[in-house]
């Protein structure tokens, strides 16, 4: 019986991995220009943490989360965003006091189960960030700036920001009613929106089946109280000195119940039809409802399958940077031991002339013409073989695997 990887799942391997891995290094190298610290949580987590962050009426929670009962009949859950894991973790750890500066950042597995297309798995790969007790427009601004100079970093320039505001819990309950009254007059709707309808109206806007009968709904720029206009203005103001342009969009609402305020999403069409690359925005009150003080927050995070996907588009994998490779063969068996010692200290040193490179070899019992073949099959660019009348003279000869050439090296000079 042969086996393959579940449907929705994949095996990263090839330039995918190195394109994932440099994604993480560059994400890395930005978060923490910007001052984000790394955090780690567990790949599952209590699974009401879930359904009480994200809301109890969103696609996530209905219909895509991987809920299970442990041996003593715990319901746990694998975490489907990353968001919920790093407020439970900044509650329980006191981070407000261990870390004032309040900004965090992750990078992990996270689990939904849907419909598995391009870039999109049911286990696939985030990157995010959380800021903190910082109810600044400015921290807004900075959040999507930081998103927007991530997908930048690996040649995605293309794309389009889209912000809006859902307003507060003084304004959005009078949106809310307007909704209801209008969409109440659609007719036909589709199953999801005949459930939104009566449970979470705002979700009515981020239907893709009934969208094209929404043309003249209510906007929620119409229903924003004086603050939140005032708020709404000023991180528009922020991002147009950053030099970041953007699209208010009135029918962004994101799928997560805990936002307030500022949502966003940046999209490419790399991926398919304007397809968002990265997204998030404000949640003022999330912190206090899963238990802790009242702690304002603004967050992002991104989908790496589906930015390096973009990014494949963009020519970002022609641009990977795989080190030299050297294979070290041996003509004589019995300079096994040496070859193997001048191996080691190359993968640890380098060579004089190139300290990006990496060692296959030596091989044991084997020929060197099928040495040789190997050292073709795995593309290396030059076989260093220790031969017993050069090495009695302290050299090696160099092959050029490319040029079929071959030439004589002292051992020291290399």
């Amino acid at each position: 019986m042969t086996y393959k990887a579940p449907r929705g799942t994949h095996d990263v391997f090839g330039n995918n991995a190195l394109g994932m891995s440099l994604l993480e290094q560059k994400a890395r190298g930005i978060f923490q220009k910007h001052g984000f610290e790394e955090l780690r949580t567990p790949i599952f987590e209590d699974a009401a943490l879930f359904m009480r962050s994200i809301g109890q009426t969103t696609d996530i929670v209905e219909k895509e989360m991987y809920i299970f009962e442990d041996r003593k009949g715990r319901k746990l859950a694998l975490r489907p965003e990353g968001t919920a894991s790093l407020v439970r973790a900044f509650i329980e750890h006191r981070m407000d006091v261990l870390t004032p500066a309040g900004k965090f950042f992750y990078v992990g597995e996270m689990f939904r189960y849907e419909r598995p297309q391009a870039g999109r798995y049911r286990q696939f790969h985030q990157i995010g960030a959380e800021f903190f007790d910082n109810s600044s427009p400015a921290a807004d601004a900075e959040i999507i700036v930081l998103a927007q100079d991530l997908l930048f970093a690996i040649g995605i320039d293309k794309i389009n920001v889209h912000i809006n505001s859902l307003g507060c819990q003084n304004c959005r309950p009078l949106f809310r009613e307007a909704l209801v009254k209008d969409f109440g007059f659609v007719e036909n709707l589709c199953e999801d929106c005949v459930r939104r309808l009566e449970k979470n109206p705002l979700r009515l806007l981020d239907c893709k089946v009934d969208s094209y009968k929404f043309t003249a709904v209510p906007q929620m720029s119409d229903y924003l109280c004086d603050d939140c206009k005032d708020n709404f203005s000023l991180v528009q103001s922020l991002l147009k000195s950053a030099g970041c342009a953007y699209t208010v969009d009135g029918k962004l609402v994101r799928g997560l119940d805990y936002y307030t305020r500022i949502v966003f999403e940046i999209r490419s069409d790399a991926v398919g039809s304007q397809d968002a690359l990265a997204a998030g925005g404000r949640y003022d009150n999330l912190v206090e409802e899963l238990g802790g003080k009242h702690t304002p927050a603004v967050g992002f995070a991104l989908g790496c399958e589906r930015v390096l996907l973009a990014a494949e588009k963009t020519g970002f994998f022609n641009s990977l940077k795989k080190p030299e490779k050297i294979f070290v063969a041996i003509a004589d068996q019995e300079l096994f031991n040496e070859a193997f010692s001048f191996a080691t200290k190359t993968v640890r040193k380098g060579l004089k002339s190139n300290k990006d490179i990496s060692v296959f070899g030596p091989v044991n019992n084997k020929s060197l013409t099928n040495q040789l073949k190997f050292a073709d099959k795995i593309k290396a660019s030059k076989a260093i073989v220790f031969a017993k009348t050069e090495f009695e003279n302290g050299k090696v000869l160099v092959k050029d695997m490319k040029e079929k050439t071959q030439i004589e090296i002292s051992i020291n000079e290399l």
